[in-house]
């Protein structure tokens, strides 16, 4: 077999001299798919991404009612409550008012009638349970960072699971202690019927829970809104 000498003939077929091969190759035109334009390049967004993306992120990985969390507020919340109802007693007691014996001041209290200092006494208990409660839902919503009405609503919900523990623990217990009858001593009696007292009862656990209800749901979501500043200066810088 004989090769050509170079430069070889521009004109001359280059599989001539594997033509004596088995079986002999030949040429042909080879099909080239051009890809389209960009095909193979990764997307790139060069759109800057915002605070509210950002915490959308990170919502969708960590939102959500955290039970940690709740718990620890709860916990604010009722340290919150024991000390705020330590103030009131105090503060009655330095001024010389004895409220407390008779919460429902059947008596009348100074210029107040009972009817009055009643009020008073319920709006009192109000305001506790509402600050009570902020500050709880606020403590769970720092926590947890996102989800600021679910944590609220998690740190009441841990205050109905606590209540209806103890209300078991104290049915389970009265047999020995007498918890029952101390309490309905501890009641003051007032002369109304039995039908305006269980009204009375119901529209008070009612606005006990819309107080308690929305003060937690309040607090957290201000409590998520302090993070959502970090995050926005964090971004613009």
């Amino acid at each position: 077999m004989s090769y050509p000498l170079y430069p070889a003939d521009p004109n001359r077929d280059p599989a001539e001299p594997f033509r004596n091969l088995e079986p002999a190759p030949t040429t042909a035109t080879t099909a080239v798919i051009d890809p389209a334009p960009r095909q193979w390049d990764d997307p790139i967004d060069e759109r800057p991404i915002t605070v509210e993306e950002v915490a959308e992120r990170q919502r969708e990985a960590f939102g959500g009612p955290k039970i940690g969390s709740a718990f620890f507020g709860w916990l604010t919340a009722t340290a919150t409550g024991a000390i705020l109802a330590g103030v009131v007693v105090v503060v009655t007691a330095v001024i010389g008012l004895d409220v407390i014996p008779d919460p429902w001041a059947t008596g009348g209290l100074g210029p107040f009638d009972g009817v009055t200092v009643g009020w008073i006494v319920i709006g009192i208990i109000l305001a506790i349970v509402l600050v009570s409660f902020y500050c709880g839902g606020y403590v769970a919503g720092r926590m947890a960072r996102f989800s600021g009405a679910a944590q609220g609503l998690a740190v009441w919900g841990w205050a109905v699971v606590i209540g209806i523990a103890a209300a078991v623990a104290i049915g389970l217990l009265d047999g020995r202690f007498g918890f029952v009858a101390a309490g309905r001593d501890a009641v003051p009696s007032i002369p109304v019927s039995v039908e305006l007292v269980t009204v009375a009862w119901i529209g008070a656990a009612v606005a006990l829970v819309l107080v308690s209800i929305g003060g937690a749901v309040l607090g957290g979501t201000v409590g998520v809104r302090y993070h959502r500043r970090v995050d926005r200066v964090g971004l613009e810088a």
